[in-house]
């Protein structure tokens, strides 16, 4: 299933997100679809860093000891 939407800009605006879209290449639909999408991945990706976080009562581990952890140390 999807949905339709429609979105409003002034026209500044628009000529803004146009000339994005024509610069990597897409329509300005699917610019605007990817803009959201990873606008959306982004905010989750925050809220399950911040729930990591809680979880951890703010203990952190260092880059070479995750890389260590995964087997991955130089």
């Amino acid at each position: 299933d999807t949905t339709v939407t429609s979105l409003r800009f002034k026209n500044d605006q628009y000529d803004k997100v146009k000339r994005l879209a024509e610069f990597n290449g897409v329509s300005v639909t699917m610019y605007m679809r990817q803009a959201v999408l990873e606008r959306m991945e982004d905010e989750e990706d925050y809220k399950d860093a911040q729930a990591n976080l809680a979880a951890s009562h703010g203990e952190t581990v260092s880059r070479s000891e995750i890389l260590k952890r995964l087997g991955m140390d130089a």
